[in-house]
């Protein structure tokens, strides 16, 4: 059933994405724009309800945090597989459309997902390559993000854990977003996308796996590094703790 839904996505996207490059073509840019936010708002629709109806996933999703979450704000995430980005961009408020720093990679090769990623203020970086540039790359989706009003996500470990276990963190994006705009942090936590992080495990574990997304605390917006550095720190600690408690559970 996961590759037939695999099929029925990807022949979908194939044509969203046709549509889309016309639109690209004959449009003013920002009635583009309009239009690629369509596609991005029904594309992850269409995931997760073909996910949850055929394919049996029904993340779960664990909100702590007590106060409403600002119009401004940045999610420090854990990863563990692309998941997560189909579960962020699903369970944040409608109104906080995310923006993602990912690999150079995803850029290229997945129907219509791939194009969004290039044209919709995303920030694509070469995981081993000229540093000086990624970052340049980061602060311009920064000031995208601030002049669009969207949320910029960051996954500081930099690459997916397929073992489960919690990496180093890494400050230099999260600093650059911060630098262009001090705003609160949401700390995030995944937990479950690391069981199927192979494509035999996706294909015959899908909807198998319990997946949860947890929202576990909204730290106040830092203005100096010292500051940005400790944020980051305690968005590691709390992400930690969560991630051993929730496999504590399942034992």
């Amino acid at each position: 059933m996961t590759i037939v839904i695999l099929l029925i996505l990807l022949t979908a996207f194939t044509f969203w994405e046709i549509l889309l490059l016309l639109a690209i073509a004959v449009l003013p840019w920002r009635s583009a724009m309009r239009v690629a936010q369509y596609y991005e708002d029904i594309a992850i629709h269409t995931i997760f309800t073909a996910l949850s109806t055929y394919g049996g996933f029904n993340p779960r999703v664990d909100y702590r945090l007590k106060e409403a979450l600002p119009k401004r704000f940045i999610v420090v995430s854990n990863h563990q597989s692309l998941l997560d980005i189909v579960v962020i961009m699903r369970t944040l408020p409608f109104w906080a459309k995310a923006r993602f720093v990912a690999k150079k990679e995803l850029g290229y090769g997945i129907p219509l997902i791939s194009l969004l990623l290039r044209v919709s203020g995303h920030s694509l970086v070469r995981r081993s390559g000229d540093a000086l540039e990624a970052m340049r790359k980061v602060t311009r989706m920064a000031k995208r993000c601030r002049r669009d009003g969207t949320i910029p996500v960051i996954f500081p470990e930099g690459t997916r854990s397929r073992t489960g276990v919690l990496g180093s963190f890494h400050s230099a994006g999260y600093r650059k977003i911060l630098e262009v705009e001090p705003v609160p942090i949401l700390v995030a936590a995944m937990e479950g996308g690391w069981k199927i992080a192979n494509l035999k495990d996706f294909l015959f574990n899908f909807g198998k796996i319990s997946f949860t997304a947890s929202y576990l605390a909204l730290l106040p917006a830092p203005h100096t590094k010292k500051e940005a550095k400790e944020a980051l720190e305690k968005a590691r600690n709390i992400i930690e703790v969560s991630l051993e408690e929730q496999r504590k559970l399942e034992r």
